[in-house]
């Protein structure tokens, strides 16, 4: 009988080794005892860390909780950089080798990986990755990156101009031979991706690998993008990437359901129930952003309007934040000077809103607790606001 036992443990020990990837991640330029973290990727949630591992002699390993081939994207914690786009699977001993690239942006600085100095060995899955979409990827960003440095001259020159507003100048050098073979060579690219993406998704429309191509290839879905999930198997749809691909070309709606509430965690690490901060109010804007996000920058000055118009008559602004980064997020609160509650989402805000891109916003009315509109932005939502609140 004790013999039976021990074997059965024997057993679930070699089975929890091999329902796991492990990853050894060599990492460069980047200063040991920093935390870097895993997660799922390709997915188009705000997912959580599934492992966490602290570089000791340049070196973090991770034991990843994977059963199925999955994206994992490790980053610095706390950075919204990326340092390795990795594809595994159970029973993988990966070893990576990544450089860590620095980019500041708006004051920010962003920690990602050099792909041109990227390695990756004992993967059978990211190599197959490779192969499929992985090594196209990597020659289109030299391929673009090539164009942008040879065009560099005219494009800060027209740049300029247009910052002078100087419309003969820009003329003039919209005419010039360089910038009509930067034209040709921008025709040939584009024309190069919409020809391309499409063969190897539909060359592996029967696996997971269709919808996982997709994922990883567009920044953001449109009803257009139906026809790709459309033509997938059977298998492909009912695959976990399958399952994620169909939440971005047939979203759910929220109107017309009730509001999930939530925490906000304010820059002082206080957190406020949304029903406290909405007491008294008709209606509740929920304002998903990022301070990387220009177009959710470019919102702003409406929302500041709206709110002006329209807080003493009812609204109430909630805005959370997208930002993995504290300091990035604060750096823009302080910049811009929001009037209304903000928080940062570090528990899933965003998941339950299905929230593709952004900016995204729903539109609450208080009474009833049920959204009564969403994805409403500059002109579109200055109406809905003025049709309610009379």
């Amino acid at each position: 009988m004790k013999k039976i036992v021990l074997s059965s443990l024997f057993v679930a020990a070699v089975l929890g080794v091999h329902a796991q990837s492990s990853v050894t991640l060599h990492v460069h330029d980047v200063a040991d005892g920093t935390a870097i973290t895993a997660e799922i990727g390709c997915t188009f949630q705000d997912e959580k860390p599934i492992a966490e591992a602290v570089l000791k002699n340049g070196q973090a390993v991770f034991n990843l909780p994977v059963t199925e081939p999955r994206m994992i994207d490790f980053r610095v914690k706390g950075n919204d950089g990326r340092l390795l786009h990795l594809m595994t699977t159970k029973g993988e001993n990966v070893s990576a080798y990544v450089t860590a690239k620095r980019i500041v942006s708006q004051g920010v600085e962003y920690i990602n990986g050099n792909e041109e100095k990227q390695q990756v060995f004992d993967s059978p899955t990211h190599a197959e990755y490779m192969i499929k979409i992985g090594a196209f990827k990597s020659y289109l960003n030299l391929y673009n990156k090539a164009y942008h440095d040879a065009f560099k001259s005219v494009n800060d020159q027209i740049n300029k101009a247009y910052e002078a507003k100087d419309t003969a100048t820009v003329k003039a050098l919209q005419q010039s031979a360089e910038y009509q073979q930067m034209i040709k060579f921008d025709s040939e690219f584009f024309k190069l991706l919409h020809e391309e993406y499409p063969k190897r998704f539909a060359a592996n429309r029967e696996t997971f690998w269709s919808p996982l191509m997709q994922l990883d290839t567009y920044t953001y879905f449109t009803p257009e993008n139906r026809a790709g999930y459309d033509e997938l198997s059977d298998a492909a749809k009912n695959s976990f990437y399958g399952k994620c691909l169909k939440e971005q070309v047939y979203p759910k709606g929220f109107t017309g359901q009730a509001y999930s509430e939530f925490d906000v965690l304010d820059q002082n690490g206080k957190k406020t129930p949304s029903r406290k901060l909405i007491k008294g109010k008709k209606y509740m804007l929920i304002d998903f952003w990022a301070s990387w996000c220009r177009p959710c920058r470019a919102e702003i000055p409406n929302l500041k309007q709206v709110y002006a118009d329209y807080a003493a008559k009812g609204l109430q602004i909630i805005s959370v934040s997208l930002d993995r980064s504290d300091a990035a997020w604060k750096k823009a609160l302080k910049e811009e000077q929001l009037p209304w509650p903000n928080g940062i989402d570090k528990s899933g805000i965003a998941n339950a809103y299905k929230v593709q891109t952004i900016p995204a916003m729903f539109l609450v009315d208080v009474a009833t607790g049920k959204i009564v509109g969403e994805n409403l932005r500059g002109e579109s939502l200055r109406n809905k606001l003025a049709e309610l609140l009379k």
